[in-house]
């Protein structure tokens, strides 16, 4: 098996006095879909918010790419190439998808082909 582009080890998280992440261990292998499910409260969010950086990691590692990106800040752990998108709708709701989806491009322009790309694969956004 070839080395995953995401990896977590042993990841334990504490939001406040809470302890949320009790060892998680995850592998995304590279070109492959890979979900995360669970009940709410059943610590979704916060292992994607963890990866980001944007909650503490207290135990474990994450490894993006064969680097371990523990403790590299949340800005630095974005421009290597991980997006976290939070559920909160309104963060940038005056923008159309079309802006949202250039703002977020991040690997380069975001021309009419790749747009079109991510409508055929995702026909809903099309409409708004």
């Amino acid at each position: 098996m070839a080395e995953p582009i995401l990896k977590l080890s042993g990841v334990k998280a504490d939001i406040d006095q809470y302890h949320i992440l009790h060892g998680v261990d995850l592998v995304v292998p590279k070109g492959e879909l890979t979900v995360l499910l669970g009940r709410n409260g059943a610590g979704k969010s916060t292992t994607l918010r963890t990866i980001m950086g944007l909650t503490t990691l207290t135990g474990g590692t994450v490894t993006y790419k064969g680097q371990d990106i523990s403790r590299w800040p949340t800005p630095k752990i974005a421009r290597s190439g991980i997006a976290f998108v939070p559920e909160n709708m309104g963060i940038f709701g005056l923008l159309t998808v079309r802006e949202n989806l250039v703002l977020a491009a991040v690997n380069g322009p975001m021309d009419e082909a790749r747009l079109q790309w991510i409508f055929d694969l995702f026909p809903p956004l099309k409409k708004f």
